[in-house]
């Protein structure tokens, strides 16, 4: 079974907020220099790992995001289409999760 619009719009906002807790680290490296960001974040191996990781992620969060957009903006199309040719009627059935 497809994704129902209000699916697709929960997985965005579920993206959404991932991206936005992963992204505070990048905050943070905005209000400091140089050098205390090599002291915070590139001065042990771990720290590289760890600022790896978060980039990492954050670009595979902003991946899965853009998807999503593009099967809503898909699933958007098709229903205007739906409504648009000899007047089908669009009717989404609802999925339950009980």
């Amino acid at each position: 079974m497809s994704d129902t619009m209000g699916s697709l719009i929960d997985k965005l906002i579920t993206i959404d907020m991932k991206m936005w807790n992963n992204q505070e680290f990048l905050y943070e490296v905005r209000r400091i220099s140089f050098d205390e960001f090599k002291e915070n974040f590139v001065s042990t191996e771990k720290q590289k790992l760890d600022l790896f990781n978060s980039i990492k992620k954050c670009c595979d969060l902003n991946f899965q995001r853009n998807q999503i957009i593009d099967e809503i903006d898909e699933r958007v199309t098709e229903i205007i289409e739906a409504k648009n040719s000899e007047n089908i009627k669009f009717q989404q059935k609802k999925h339950k999760t009980y």
